[in-house]
């Protein structure tokens, strides 16, 4: 008796522990998306929020915390300061943010637009438009130069670029075929949030040529074998 107690005891700190809430995109209907991530500046946790539906409208709000959010916390967010604009009719929105196991529910609590009143609501974690698949990641392009010399990947789990420079959050994963998807992905450029689309198609020889919405070119990429 005194031995199953034991073993009752010794796990029920495992089982009491919250767990660090996942990371990724976060989808409402059809139209609304919410992209969490997070990194790591002077010693704390800086988690931002990207808030995006499929028709253009999209806002960007900010947190920071000493230790890793846990499930069922509740956080604030709010809108940064843009050193790029005179005038923020959503400065200083509050958002707050419940964290549940795969879920998040989003609440505006002051000085916020119609933009972020939004979304409002629950959002629950898609795994499918959060990771792009493992063929479209990697190295691609520039292999003549050294590994440590090169521009960053173009696609990774969920950051992408055109061009290896240009990084976007991943929102959307849609695949046209087995050789062929869009991504669709949400920019913060100069405090302007924004949504643009990447199309990747694999080729015969197994390169595979990119086009972004932006740009009526398109470009060609050889994945290096290191």
């Amino acid at each position: 008796m005194l031995k199953q107690a034991l073993v009752i005891f010794s796990i029920l700190p495992l089982t009491a522990m919250a767990a660090p809430v996942v990371e990724g995109v976060y989808v409402s209907g059809t139209n609304k998306r919410v992209h969490l991530s997070s990194f790591e500046y002077e010693g704390a946790k800086h988690y931002e929020l990207f808030l995006a539906n499929m028709i253009g409208d999209s806002s960007f709000v900010i947190a920071s915390k000493a230790k890793p959010i846990q499930d069922g916390s509740t956080v604030i967010f709010t809108v940064p300061e843009s050193g790029y604009l005179d005038y923020q009719s959503n400065l200083g929105c509050r958002v707050e943010v419940d964290f549940l196991s795969n879920e998040i529910q989003l609440r505006n609590l002051s000085n916020c637009t119609s933009t972020e009143r939004a979304f409002n609501g629950s959002y629950v974690y898609s795994k499918q438009s959060s990771i792009v698949p493992k063929k479209y990641q990697g190295a691609w392009g520039e292999c003549q130069y050294p590994k440590s010399s090169r521009e960053q990947a173009f696609l990774s789990e969920n950051k992408g670029s055109s061009n290896g420079t240009q990084r976007f959050d991943v929102i959307k994963v849609d695949p046209i075929s087995s050789n062929e998807l869009n991504v669709i992905g949400a920019f913060y450029y100069e405090a302007d949030p924004v949504i643009h689309t990447i199309n990747y198609k694999y080729l015969p020889d197994k390169s595979v040529r990119i086009k972004a919405d932006w740009n009526d070119n398109s470009s060609i990429y050889k994945k290096c074998r290191d």
